[in-house]
C-alpha cells in the first residue's frame, strides 16, 4: 500500500499525465453519467443523479480511497435495480434513502475488513449476475434508443418487445441510435492513433448533434414510413436537465426521505445495492491493479469503505451510488493516468462542464446515450462470456446461466442464491461423495498446513471450492515472507474453479510482493471437462475441435519448414506480460503456436493471441497474430512505431519520444527509459532498415523480441512475410550489438 510520500511523490512527477487522463475519461463520464440516469426512468429533477455521483466519486473519494488509477462514479450495473427499487419505494427520495443505508452497509463490510466475504460468491456466479445484469440493460435501453415508448414491463417482456418496437421503430432517431452503436463497434479495430486516442463516446456525441440537427433542418422534423407518420421532438428527444440560475440549493440537490426503513422491502432493495456495489469495486479492484502501469496493490477493504461514505454522501445530496468502475478506469490507463490525481481532474472537470457547459450538453439526442448503454450491455452478455465459461467447463457455462436465468425470472438477491445452490449441486455430483459427507467437508475444510525440510506444504482433503476461501485465506495469512509453500491437491476430490483461481492470484502476489515461491501439485489425476488450468472436475476430458481450414493451412506451412505447430488454446502467457504492449492489455490465452529458429541460435514464435484492452465493463477484445523472438543479447528496452502527426503532438506534450535522427523522427516513435544505449543501438543500418518496413510494431524487454503488423489474425501467406521480416530484424539487432553506431 502507497504512503502519503509516495503518493505525493507520484503526483509531482506525473501530473501532467494525469491532467491529461482525466480530462480524457471525463469526457466518456459526462454522456455516460447522464445516460445511466436517464435509463433510470428518473424524474427530471433528479436527472443530475449521475452527475452528483461522479463528482463525488472524483473529488472526495480520490482522497479517501486506497486505489491508485481507478475512476469512481455511476454504474449501468444498477440501472435494473434502481427500475425495480423505484416501481417497489414509490418515491426517488424512498430510493435515495436506500443509497445512504446501502452506503452505510458498505462502508461497515470494510471498516471490519469483511471484503474476503466476496469470495464466498463463485465466479461463475459473479459472471451470471453480471451477464443478467447485461441483459437488463439491453432490454430496458433499446427501445428508447429507437424511439419508441413503451409502458411498464417485466424485463423479460421487454426482451421479448425488441421486434415490435423495431418494427414501429421512429427512422429518424434509430438512424442516430444505431450510427452510435456503429461508431462503438468498430473503434476498437480502428488503428489510426488519433482516432483511437479519442474515447468512442466522444466520436458518438460529436457525429450525433449534428446529424440530429439536419434531421430537424432537411425533414421538418418528421418522416413517414409503412404509412405512419414520426416526428422529432427536442424536448423528448435531447437531454434536459433543469439547472436553476440562481443555485439554489434547495432546488438543485434532494434529500433522502428514511420513512419506509422498517419494511422488508426497503431492505431488500437496500442489499441488492449493496451486493451489486461491493462485488463490482471489489471485482474492478482486482482488474484495475493488473493494469496498473506502476503494479501497485489496492487494500480492497479500505477501498469498499472509502466507497461506502462515498455512496452516503451522494445520496444525501440526491446522486447514485459511487461504484470502482472498469470501463472508466481502463480508458483512464489507457490515456496516461498514473495516480489518484487523475480521479480527481475527471470528477473537476465534469462539475465545471456541467455548470459552464449545460447549454450545449442539452444537444446530445438521448439515442446516442442509450446506445452506449446498450453496447455495454451486450458486452457483459455477449456470446463471447458463454463461450468463455465453456472453454472452463460445460459446469461453469451451466452455472452462469442458470444464474442469469435466475435474476431475469425473479430478482439479484434470489438469483445470486440459486446460483450458488447449483454450484454447489454440482460440486456434489462431481465429487461423487454422500451428501452426509460432502456437506461435513464444506462444513470443516480439512487443510493440512505443516513445514517439512525447507518449505510450507498444505494438503487439502475432501472439497475444496468457494466455500473453503476464507478459511484458507485466514491460513495463508501466516506464511512468512521469501519463503516457499506447495499447495497439494493429490487427495482432494473436487477442486472448483474459484479455489484454483484464488490459489494462483495468491501465489502471484506471494511471490510479488513477498518475493516468496509457490507451486501446485496433485492434479495429475484429476479430469477435467475444459481448457482452461483452472477447471478441474472428475469428469471424461473433452474431444478436440476438429482443425479449420486456416488451422490445416498453418500446419502444413510449418511441417514443410520443419517447424513445430501447436493448435490448442494455452493460458500460459506470464512470459509475455512483462513487455510493454502488455502492460495495460490483459492477455487471455494463445493458440496456433508455430515454433522455429533462426541462425545463431535465435528462437522464435509465431500465436494468435487474445487479449482485452480493460476488463469486465471494459472489455474491448482483440485477435490478433504476433511474433516474440528470444534474442540472447544486449538489446536495450524499446517501442518502435510509425509516427503520427497527433501521436507526434502527444509526444511533445508528456516528452515520451527519443530523438535519435531528424528525418528517422519525422517518420517513427521511439520509446524507452534508457535513451543513450536507444540512441547508440540504433545505427544508421537499423535505421534504413526500419525505414524500409515502416508497418511493423516493433518492442523489446531485453529477453524477447514482439513484432506485429495488424490488430487482425494474418493470413498464411503473411505469417510467411512476419517469419522473414523476423530474420531479417534479428540480423540486423546482431550488426548493431557489434557495431553500435553509424560507422560499419
Amino acid at each position: 500500500m502507497s504512503t502519503i510520500k509516495d503518493i505525493s511523490s507520484n503526483i509531482k512527477q506525473y501530473w501532467r499525465k494525469d491532467v491529461l487522463a482525466g480530462f480524457s475519461v471525463s469526457l466518456v463520464a459526462l454522456p455516460l453519467s447522464l445516460g445511466i440516469a436517464i435509463a433510470m426512468n428518473l424524474p427530471p429533477e433528479a436527472l443530475l443523479a449521475g452527475i452528483f455521483a461522479a463528482i463525488v466519486g472524483g473529488v472526495f473519494t480520490s482522497i479517501i480511497r486506497s486505489g491508485n488509477v481507478s475512476i469512481n462514479g455511476p454504474s449501468p450495473a444498477l440501472i435494473g435495480i434502481v427500475v425495480s427499487g423505484m416501481s417497489v419505494l414509490g418515491a426517488w427520495e424512498h430510493m435515495l434513502a436506500a443509497f445512504v443505508c446501502a452506503g452505510v452497509l458498505q462502508a461497515v463490510f470494510g471498516t471490519f475488513k469483511l471484503g474476503g466475504l466476496a469470495d464466498f460468491i463463485p465466479s461463475s456466479v459473479v459472471q451470471g449476475m453480471m451477464a443478467a445484469i447485461g441483459v437488463i440493460i439491453l432490454a430496458g435501453q433499446i427501445h428508447p434508443g429507437l424511439g419508441v415508448e413503451i409502458g411498464k414491463m417485466n424485463d423479460f417482456s421487454k426482451l421479448m418487445a425488441i421486434p415490435t418496437s423495431i418494427a414501429n421503430m421512429n427512422p429518424l432517431i434509430a438512424i442516430i441510435f444505431f450510427n452510435s452503436l456503429f461508431i462503438l463497434a468498430i473503434h476498437p479495430q480502428v488503428t489510426n492513433k488519433f482516432i483511437k486516442y479519442v474515447p468512442a463516446p466522444i466520436w458518438l456525441v460529436l457525429l450525433a448533434i449534428p446529424l440530429y440537427m439536419f434531421f430537424q433542418f432537411s425533414t421538418g422534423g418528421q418522416t413517414a414510413i409503412l404509412g405512419k407518420i414520426h416526428v422529432l421532438n427536442p424536448t423528448k428527444d435531447l437531454i434536459y436537465f433543469p439547472l436553476p440560475s440562481d443555485l439554489n440549493v434547495s432546488e438543485i440537490f434532494t434529500f433522502p426521505n428514511f420513512s419506509k426503513i422498517g419494511s422488508v422491502s426497503f431492505w431488500m432493495v437496500v442489499i441488492s445495492v449493496f451486493l451489486v456495489s461491493t462485488i463490482e469495486t471489489l471485482g474492478s479492484a482486482k482488474a484495475i491493479d493488473n493494469i496498473d502501469p506502476l503494479k501497485r496493490k489496492t487494500n480492497l477493504n479500505k477501498d469498499v469503505t472509502a466507497m461506502g461514505l462515498s455512496t452516503v454522501l451522494s445520496g444525501f445530496i440526491g446522486g447514485l451510488p459511487v461504484i470502482a468502475v472498469i470501463a472508466r478506469s481502463s480508458v483512464n490507463i489507457n490515456h496516461g493516468a498514473m495516480t489518484r490525481l487523475s480521479n480527481f481532474v475527471h470528477g473537476t472537470l465534469i462539475l465545471l462542464f456541467v455548470f459552464l457547459l449545460s447549454d450545449y450538453i442539452m444537444l446530445v439526442p438521448k439515442a446516442a446515450l442509450m446506445a452506449i448503454l446498450v453496447y455495454t450491455g451486450y458486452k457483459l452478455a455477449s456470446p463471447k462470456v458463454f463461450k468463455d465459461a465453456g472453454l472452463k467447463g460445460y459446469e461453469q457455462f451451466l452455472i452462469l446461466t442458470i444464474t442469469l436465468i435466475s435474476t431475469l425470472m425473479t430478482d439479484l438477491n434470489r438469483g445470486i442464491l440459486i446460483g450458488i445452490l447449483f454450484t454447489l449441486v454440482i460440486h456434489l455430483v462431481r465429487s461423487h461423495l454422500t451428501a452426509r459427507l460432502f456437506f461435513k467437508y464444506l462444513s470443516k475444510p480439512n487443510f493440512n498446513l505443516a513445514k517439512i525440510d525447507d518449505h510450507y506444504h498444505l494438503k487439502v482433503k475432501g472439497v475444496a471450492n468457494f466455500t473453503s476461501i476464507i478459511k484458507l485465506r485466514k491460513l495463508l495469512n501466516g506464511i512468512p515472507k521469501n519463503d516457499q509453500i506447495v499447495f497439494d491437491f493429490s487427495r482432494t476430490r473436487l477442486v472448483d474453479f474459484s479455489m484454483l483461481e484464488f490459489v494462483n492470484s495468491w501465489g502471484k502476489d506471494y511471490q510479488n510482493d513477498q518475493k516468496g515461491k509457490y507451486e501446485v501439485i496433485g492434479l495429475d489425476e484429476h479430469l477435467t471437462t475444459g481448457s482452461h488450468p483452472y477447471t478441474i472436475h472428475a469428469l471424461p476430458q473433452s474431444v478436440g475441435k476438429p482443425l479449420s481450414k486456416r488451422q490445416s493451412q498453418l500446419r502444413d506451412y510449418a511441417f514443410k519448414n520443419s517447424w513445430k505447430f501447436e493448435p490448442n488454446i494455452d493460458w500460459s502467457t506470464d512470459y509475455l506480460k512483462s513487455n510493454k504492449f502488455f502492460e495495460t492489455r490483459p492477455i487471455e490465452y494463445l493458440k496456433n503456436r508455430i515454433v522455429g529458429s533462426y541462425p545463431k541460435k535465435v528462437s522464435w514464435e509465431i500465436v494468435d493471441i487474445t487479449f482485452d484492452e480493460g476488463a469486465l465493463m471494459a472489455a474491448e477484445v482483440h485477435n490478433m497474430t504476433m511474433l516474440s523472438i528470444r534474442f540472447n543479447g544486449d538489446v536495450p528496452n524499446f517501442e518502435l512505431d510509425k509516427e503520427r502527426i497527433f501521436s507526434r503532438l502527444l509526444d511533445l506534450a508528456i516528452k515520451e519520444d527519443i530523438s535519435i535522427e531528424e528525418d528517422f523522427n519525422s517518420r517513427f516513435s521511439v520509446k524507452g527509459e534508457n535513451k543513450a544505449d536507444i540512441k547508440r543501438f540504433f545505427n544508421k543500418y537499423l535505421r534504413s532498415f526500419v525505414n524500409q518496413n515502416d508497418k511493423y510494431h516493433i518492442e523489446s524487454n531485453q529477453n524477447i523480441i514482439l513484432v506485429f503488423r495488424y490488430f487482425r489474425v494474418m493470413s498464411v501467406s503473411e505469417v510467411g512475410e512476419l517469419v522473414h521480416f523476423g530474420e531479417q530484424l534479428t540480423e540486423q539487432f546482431h550488426n548493431c550489438l557489434n557495431n553500435p553506431s553509424d560507422s560499419p
